[in-house]
């Protein structure tokens, strides 16, 4: 079995690594890079391999970093199938629709080509499959299966098996622990190599219980100064963590009253979604829901699908708080939002997710003083703050724990999906205390297994 490298590879997105025996060809992801203009050039470029000689792709999870280029697979001639949980197959529906949506109109306003457009979207849509967690699908040689990744909902980690040879895990984006929804990491099985992701591979977030009084502060902090609190937040599972936990605050009544805005058209199809699938739901998530209580609904809530309802946020008296995408205000409505108030010394943004390297999230969780939103230069005013607790990825320590946990310890791990600092990181720690060799694979690098 040949193993090739051909994204988040030193970088954290573009999720896509090439599988091939004599007997089989597939692919574990086809995502999207992101975070910059040569990012976004990358996803131009062709495929290291030809298209129609792919038998199948499997997806870890719906995020667009990992999904965001399958209609370009199916538009260079890929005629398999495409495998993913029942969960995942509905969010990157409505991922990879968003994101050819914003194509649109970035090729009607500033005249930017598109990746694809709707029928590429569509014919990728119509050769979705969706397999249920642990059973085993057979391509050629490779028996493939999918274990809960904790991460988002319907998110895996791929485990492959050859006949008569190796076995690797890909672990794709791994869940940070004691998530209010979602189930746990499932417990690696005895694998030869693991792909293992590093987004934090370099930091350990907050202690996790602090989370929901962190946010408490900021809203009633928030309330006090009649000021505005934006969250940018990624539409799938972190937006449905935050309903969850200002539900929580809400109807416990442990913040004054404030009206709260969802404003992200996907995030409020996403919670859906959610909402189909309380078999994926941990047992207290799962015990709310049967006794009535609708996880991501409370009193002050507004949704705001259409572009006039999101306009009219901008009239809500002030104090207020705003959810919105995206979570690494790249794009979407929290850069309206930004424009409007970050130069306001009364406006809070709170950070709750990754931001990739040449993001505005990142530039704001750097320190800059001045940015540029919307073509917009804008001295930033706001307080930036991050809650690491809040993070839909393991850190560092949880990383090496589930290592520690497998059914057997592998004899290798490639550090992939993190910044190479934060690999490099991941790969010390893991060697120093596991013994395990870890290495971080280059861009195009191949590994025998």
């Amino acid at each position: 079995m040949r193993i090739t490298f051909l994204g988040a590879t030193r970088e954290v997105t573009g999720s896509c690594y090439l599988i091939e025996t004599n007997q089989a060809r597939i692919l574990v992801d086809c995502g999207m890079f992101q975070g910059s203009a040569f990012a976004d050039a990358k996803n131009f470029k062709d495929f290291a391999f030809d298209a129609k000689t792919i038998d199948a792709v499997f997806v870890t999870h719906a995020h667009l970093d990992h999904v965001g280029r399958l209609p370009k697979l199916v538009k260079q001639g890929f005629r398999g199938k495409v495998y993913l949980t029942p969960p995942t197959a509905k969010l990157a529906k409505l991922v990879i629709e968003d994101a050819e949506q914003i194509m649109k109109e970035d090729e009607r306003r500033q005249l930017r080509p598109r990746l694809y457009d709707e029928n590429d979207v569509t014919n990728a849509i119509r050769v979705f499959t969706s397999v249920k967690y642990n059973k085993k699908t057979t391509i050629g040689d490779l028996s493939v299966r999918f274990r809960d990744a904790g991460h988002i909902l319907g998110s895996s980690f791929i485990e492959i098996e050859q006949t008569g040879g190796g076995r690797v895990a890909f672990s794709g984006d791994l869940g940070n622990t004691n998530d209010p929804i979602l189930k746990p990491t499932a417990q690696l099985a005895e694998q030869d190599v693991v792909i293992m992701e590093s987004t934090y591979g370099n930091r350990i977030h907050e202690q996790i219980d602090s989370k929901g009084s962190e946010l408490r502060n900021v809203i009633i902090q928030t309330v006090k100064r009649g000021g505005v609190l934006l969250i940018p937040a990624f539409a799938i599972e972190r937006t449905q963590f935050l309903l969850y936990e200002l539900n929580h605050l809400v109807e416990n009544r442990l913040i004054p009253s404030v009206e709260i805005f969802l404003d992200s058209p996907m995030a409020i199809k996403a919670s859906k979604i959610f909402q189909e699938y309380p078999e994926y739901y941990n047992q207290e998530a799962l015990r709310l829901v049967s006794s009535g209580d609708d996880l991501f609904d409370f009193p002050g809530l507004h949704e705001t699908l259409s572009r006039d309802e999101s306009k009219m946020i901008n009239d809500a008296p002030k104090p207020k708080v705003i959810l919105a995408g995206s979570g690494m205000m790249n794009a979407g409505r929290i850069l309206h939002h930004l424009v409007r108030y970050l130069g306001d010394k009364k406006t809070t943004v709170l950070i709750v997710g990754y931001q990739a390297h040449g993001t505005l999230g990142r530039k704001l969780y750097s320190g800059e003083k001045q940015v540029t939103v919307l073509t917009e230069r804008i001295n930033v005013k706001a307080d930036i703050i991050s809650i690491g607790a809040y993070s839909a990825h393991a850190d560092q320590r949880q990383l090496v724990k589930w290592i520690e946990a497998a059914a057997k310890p592998p004899s290798h791990i490639y550090c992939t999906h993190g910044e190479e600092a934060a690999s490099a990181a991941l790969a010390s720690r893991i060697t120093e205390e596991t013994g395990i060799l870890a290495d971080v694979p280059r861009p195009g690098d191949t590994i025998s297994v």
